[in-house]
């Protein structure tokens, strides 16, 4: 009798949860760069941000304050080393109420007493994922998909881009990969899976100790990665914001 898979760990769980959200972003915006939108089911998420901007002002305002909330909650509770963790934590049982900390997976929390330590979040990206979040994750998919293919064929567009799928598609994409963890976890400080940029890191501890030959390959590697999912953070969020960026400038001055 062959013996039973392994249920996933977190971490490797990580991985397909975000590997998967990166597919869903980057394909249709490779797609678009070589094809006609109108013809895919679905438009771009830069070309739906740069629709719903150009109908309502208030979006791009929310944006821009989506994007200055990253970057204030890492500035604000950043990654700190295990003795500093231990006595922020400490600090915050002995004198009650403190800053927002970090859960073990690494999300923003209220509660103290789920501010997690190294440790702690080394071992919960051990543990294995729940078998009821794994069946949850993967019916939560399919309805997405679903209800995409629905709007597809019963909500269409007069000018068939396809804005509505869009709407479908990534608002349920939002609302189930960021927006639910994130509340959860600010209000339980409870967590399913790693974040996305914990998710990164774990990618870039496991390859970091290659070296053949004693060449520090794996270090190298780690550096770009970073520098790869940074840098194409920052062009999207800009790319988001100012659409349709770069070509914005063209659009500006076509005589510059």
């Amino acid at each position: 009798m062959p013996p039973k898979p392994k249920p996933p760990r977190r971490r490797r769980f990580g991985y397909l949860v975000w590997g998967i959200a990166a597919a869903v972003i980057v394909v249709p915006e490779l797609y678009a760069a070589f094809a006609h939108e109108d013809v895919a089911w679905f438009t771009t998420i830069s070309h739906m941000t740069g629709h719903l901007e150009r109908h309502h002002v208030w979006v791009e305002l929310l944006v821009v304050a989506i994007i200055v909330l990253a970057v204030f909650s890492a500035f604000r509770v950043p990654p700190q080393l295990p003795e500093a963790r231990a006595k922020a934590r400490s600090k915050a049982e002995a004198d009650g109420p403190a800053d927002p900390g970090r859960t073990v997976g690494g999300r923003l929390t209220l509660r103290a007493d789920k501010r997690a330590t190294p440790t702690e979040a080394d071992k919960f990206d051990a543990d294995e994922a729940s078998k009821w979040f794994v069946v949850a994750a993967i019916v939560s998919l399919a309805a997405i998909a679903l209800a995409t293919l629905a709007v597809v064929e019963w909500w269409p567009d007069k000018d068939h881009v396809h804005y509505h799928a869009a709407y479908v598609l990534y608002g349920l994409l939002g609302i189930f990969w960021v927006l639910i963890p994130t509340s959860v976890a600010i209000v339980w400080g409870e967590d399913a899976f790693p974040t996305l940029f914990r998710t990164v890191n774990n990618l870039e501890e496991w390859v970091r100790p290659w070296s053949p030959r004693g060449h520090p390959v794996g270090l190298m590697i780690a550096w770009l990665l970073e520098y790869a999912v940074l840098a194409g953070l920052v062009i999207l969020l800009l790319h988001l914001t100012f659409y349709p960026y770069p070509s914005i400038t063209k659009i500006i001055n076509p005589n510059g």
